[in-house]
Parts: structure tokens; C-alpha cells; sequence
């Protein structure tokens, strides 16, 4: 398949799973994938019940049916009284007076769900990042936080209803983060439900006369008490489509008023839109040339999608015809599986070592074959700012977020490091998820953090190994052994002579058992005084192990010695 310099959208449907590929100069950089067990919550709205409010952590954990409660956090809370916003804004917001104004890509949060999705914190977040305040302007800002704070826990109590919207999804053992600002995004615009009136348009847009007329175009079109932020693909485009994408947007509104009145918490009051309406809707721009699906009703709603939204376009939609799948056909199969790989090659012989743990991902950049072609310093520059895109690719690719440290190979001339900087700086932004990066260290440290709002597509993709439990190491098979040899020992303390026991392995731990000099059923009986027998169990790891009493088939392992 013919490369190309534009973007491309590929629809993949196998089975009842869904995949979505956004290709860019022919190579893979996001991949989206929807199954029936762990559809997209982002953006879905609940009426929940709070369970508890922990004034201490400043947040209300909030039950909305999921196994683990959301965390609402109090600047998350939204309140419709501005004598409430008063206490934790500050007075200048812009010199127009408040958010009519303010650059939206920086107060409102981006995401896979839409590009610009607002939470009523917007003001706050903008506010924060404002000019430098004395001291006395500091500690006023303190005890304005400190009120509000006892304010939202002094309203919210255990047991009350709240209607909530999924900002962030279940990440391990965590529950969803959610937000009570309710935002509702349409094609052209995020209505406001709660935005008093508020009007914001996209720092993309960057013509003052465009911005204007927006702006004064919605504002005319909204019902009283509600705002909107207008997104970046609604400049240049009619009054007449974005009067429809309003009107959409306040159905749906009206739909969620009708259900809430007879709802019981918890309870799920709207749904997001499907996963290829959301893709269309958040990266459907003017350089997306192609538009491929390979199942008849995914090519339809497309096209129903892109009819009126973007008429222009319905000539860049097919239906794939091809004999190979759609992902092979595209050369882009290889892309998709890489995604589990620890160790990605990069085009000059370098490579890349991503490894997940706890509490952050690393990444470590490798020269590899190509280290002994130049001189050092050019070869680590050359190298590095390879790295840097490949880095961000793939951190776009499998969707990791959360804290990111990458480890370069050392320069020692500080301007290529600046070189390596302003490169990562630029790739990141082609990348629709927040992101905030510090300069690389002396020790060629780079740290950056991605915003992370659902698990990577790697947790979501892939199963923990059953035999090294996600760790990538599995136990020694005669420390095993050793662990088995202290149950016994202790065993042994507490029991009469002559038990009979039957002893469950994983097979890859009998084969040293068998085969020691004396046989280990007769060492033991010798040592313990005990009949043990030795039986291989596949499904156990190779860490793990089993005793069962003969008398009467019961598991004792925990119950008389330690696992």
C-alpha cells in the first residue's frame, strides 16, 4: 500500500472488537480499541451517591455502580453560585473581565474523548497561572481555599445524590475521577450546562475578527444559564451547522434532565457517543485525506457522521475491499504489535527500552550497532533526537501517561541537549493529551508527564503473565523448594508422625525434586517423618505450591505454614 504524507483514519472491525488506527506519514501513532466488557467511560454521566467525605484529602468518594467508588475531588465540584467561584478565583482573570476570554487550551482539559472538554475548574486552572501575587495576596488566596474547601464539605454529606460526569477512567485499583461541571461535547462546540453564560473559544483559533464572531454567534444562539467553549474545527464554518451541532448538543441535554427525574443512584444517565462517532467527531481535520472501513455498518454511520459534518470529506471514505486484512493491506500489523514489545528499533540501529512499573514508565535509549559509525558526540546527537520522536510516538501509540522518565545517552555539549529538548517539545505537540516536560539533566534524565485518563493500551490489550505475576522475573525453582522445605519443617511441629500429605507443584519445579541424588519424598520422610508425594499441577506458577491432607483432600497450605 502507497505511503503517504497525510493523515489516514482506518476503521477495523474483528469480531465484536472495534480498533481504530489514526496513520500519519504511513506509520501507526494511535490506536484505539473498544471490546464489549471494557467500552469507553469518559465523558458518560452518572447520578451517583456519596458514600464518604474525607475533608482531609479535600474529596468526596461517590458511589456510580463501578467496583470502586469514583474520587470527586472539591475543585471538582461544580457550583452555579458565583459567590462560591469568588472564594477561589482570582480578580483578573483577563482585562475583559472573566473566561470570555481566556485561552481555553489551557483552561480546559484535553482528552481522548474531545478536544477541548470542560470541567468548572477552567477558571481556576487559568487563574493559577497567572502573575506572580505578594505574600499577603498569597495567604488571602489560602484562606479563600481553606473556606471554599469547608464549603463543598459542609455541602457535600454521605448518602446525598449528585450527578457526575466520568473524567477519568478506572486505573488498576483506583476508581473513576469524576467532575459534577458537566460538559457535554458536540462536533464544533462543548456545551456548558452549568456555564452561566460563559463563552470560550480554542487558542487555535488564532484570527481576533474569527474569534470574535464565534464567539458572538454562539452567545446568541445559547438558552440563559448556559456556556460553551468553541472548539478549533468550528472556524470558517456557517452559522447554519453550527446551530444544528448547538441544537444536537441540547436534545441530548433534555434527554438527561428526563431521565434524571424518576433515576435511582447509582445510576447511568448518559452514554458517550460510539467509539467511531468520538474518533470522527475529535480527529476528523482537514489533513485526515482517507478514511477506510472495512465493515459495511461502520462505513455507513461514517458516512452518515460526515455527511453533515463534513460534506467535503464523504469523498475520502471507502469501504476496504482488499484480500489482506485491513491492518496488513495499510503495512501497519506490525505497528499493532510492537505495541507489547520492550525493545523498539530505531532506523539507524539504535534502539529503545520501555519498561512499565508502579509508579512511572521508563524509557532507555540505546545507540546499539550504530555506536562505532561516528564520532561519539554526533553519533549520541543523531541518536537522541531520533529517540525523541520515537519516544513520543510511541508514548501516543500505547497511550501511556502518568510520570515519564527517559534516559538519554550522554552529551556533553549542553547546546545539542537543548537540541534533544526543543525536539521533544515539538513533537509533543501533535499530541492531543497534555503534557508538561523539564529539560534534560546532567545526567541526560529527561522527565515528562502525559496526562493519563484511562489505562495504556497495553494494560488494556494484555493479560499479567501467569507465570512472573507482571514482574518479568520468575521465582528461582530452588527457592521454591526452599520455601516448601521450611512448610514442612513446621509442619512437622505441630503434628503427629506419619501424616500423609500430597504435595502440588508447577512441573518445571518436579524435574529438580526427581532428580537430586536421594529421592525427596524418602529425604523428607527421614527428616519429618511424613509421607509426602509429589504431583505437577500446570496451573500453578513456579513460585507457588499446595499441600493437601490425604484424610481428606483439604488444602492446608495456608492454614499451617506460610505460602
Amino acid at each position: 500500500m502507497k505511503k503517504s504524507s497525510n493523515k489516514q483514519l482506518l476503521m477495523n472491525k474483528t469480531g465484536d472488537e472495534i480498533q481504530v488506527a489514526l496513520v500519519e506519514e504511513g506509520r501507526l501513532v494511535e490506536l484505539i480499541i473498544e471490546r464489549p466488557e471494557s467500552r469507553r467511560s469518559i465523558g458518560d454521566i452518572y447520578l451517583g451517591r456519596v458514600h464518604k467525605v474525607v475533608e482531609g484529602l479535600k474529596a468526596a468518594f461517590v458511589d456510580i455502580g463501578q467496583k470502586s467508588d469514583g474520587f470527586l475531588h472539591f475543585s471538582d465540584v461544580g457550583t452555579t453560585n458565583e459567590d462560591y467561584r469568588a472564594l477561589i478565583e482570582d480578580d483578573d482573570d483577563d482585562e475583559n473581565g472573566g473566561v470570555d476570554d481566556a485561552d481555553t487550551d489551557d483552561a480546559v482539559q484535553a482528552d481522548h474523548s474531545g478536544e477541548e472538554s470542560a470541567p468548572g475548574s477552567n477558571v481556576k486552572t487559568a487563574a493559577r497561572s497567572g502573575a506572580k501575587r505578594n505574600p499577603i495576596d498569597e495567604q488571602e488566596k489560602a484562606e479563600k481555599r481553606q473556606s471554599y474547601t469547608q464549603l463543598i464539605a459542609g455541602k457535600l454529606k454521605p448518602n446525598d445524590s449528585i450527578l457526575v460526569q466520568v473524567i477519568k477512567e478506572p486505573i488498576s485499583s483506583k476508581g473513576s475521577r469524576l467532575t459534577s461541571d458537566i460538559t457535554i461535547a458536540g462536533r464544533f462546540m462543548v456545551l456548558l450546562p452549568f456555564g452561566g453564560g460563559q463563552v470560550a473559544v480554542s487558542r487555535r483559533v488564532i484570527a481576533r475578527k474569527e474569534r470574535s464572531r464565534l464567539k458572538k454567534l454562539v452567545r446568541s444562539m445559547l438558552p440563559e444559564g448556559f456556556g460553551a467553549i468553541i472548539r478549533t474545527v468550528a472556524e470558517d464554518q456557517e452559522e447554519t451547522l453550527l446551530k444544528q451541532d448547538l441544537e444536537k448538543l441540547l436534545a441530548k441535554w433534555k434527554q438527561i434532565e428526563e431521565k434524571l427525574q424518576d433515576a435511582v443512584p447509582p445510576q447511568l444517565i448518559f452514554k458517550e457517543d460510539s467509539i467511531i462517532s468520538s474518533v470522527l467527531r475529535d480527529s476528523l481535520t482537514s489533513d485526515v485525506t482517507e478514511i477506510v472501513a472495512n465493515s459495511a455498518v461502520i462505513h455507513k454511520e461514517t458516512l452518515n457522521y460526515i455527511e453533515w459534518a463534513a460534506p467535503e470529506m464523504v469523498k475520502n471514505v471507502t469501504l476496504y475491499q482488499g484480500k489482506l486484512p485491513l491492518f496488513e493491506g495499510y503495512g501497519i500489523a506490525k505497528d499493532v504489535e510492537s505495541i507489547f514489545s520492550r525493545k523498539v528499533w530505531l532506523k539507524s540501529g539504535g534502539y529503545i527500552i520501555i519498561e512499565h512499573t508502579e509508579a512511572m514508565v521508563v524509557v532507555d535509549v540505546n545507540s546499539g550497532r550504530y555506536a562505532a559509525k561516528r564520532e561519539q558526540e554526533e553519533n549520541s546527537l543523531k541518536t537522541n533526537l531520533e529517540a525523541a520522536r520515537e519516544v513520543v510516538r510511541q508514548l501516543r501509540l500505547r497511550d501511556i501517561g502518568g510520570i515519564i522518565v527517559v534516559d538519554f545517552i550522554d552529551m556533553l555539549d549542553q547546546k545539542n541537549a537543548k537540541k534533544v529538548y526543543d525536539s521533544m517539545k515539538t513533537e509533543l505537540r501533535n499530541d492531543r493529551a497534555k503534557s508538561n516536560i523539564l529539560p534534560m539533566s546532567d545526567f541526560g534524565i529527561m522527565q515528562i508527564t502525559r496526562e493519563r485518563i484511562r489505562p495504556s493500551l497495553m494494560q488494556r490489550m494484555g493479560d499479567q503473565c501467569p507465570a512472573c505475576g507482571g514482574t518479568g522475573v520468575v521465582q528461582a525453582r530452588f527457592t521454591t523448594i526452599n520455601q516448601i522445605e521450611r512448610w514442612l519443617r513446621k509442619y512437622a511441629l505441630q503434628h503427629p508422625m506419619f501424616q500423609q500429605l500430597d504435595l502440588y507443584v508447577s512441573p518445571t519445579v518436579v524435574d529438580p525434586l526427581q532428580n537430586s541424588d536421594m529421592k525427596t519424598e524418602l529425604k523428607w520422610f527421614l527428616q519429618h517423618m511424613l509421607f509426602v508425594q509429589v504431583k505437577p499441577d500446570e496451573s500453578l506458577r513456579s513460585d507457588d505450591f499446595r499441600f493437601y491432607s490425604r484424610k481428606n483432600n483439604k488444602d492446608i497450605t495456608a492454614e499451617y505454614g506460610d505460602i
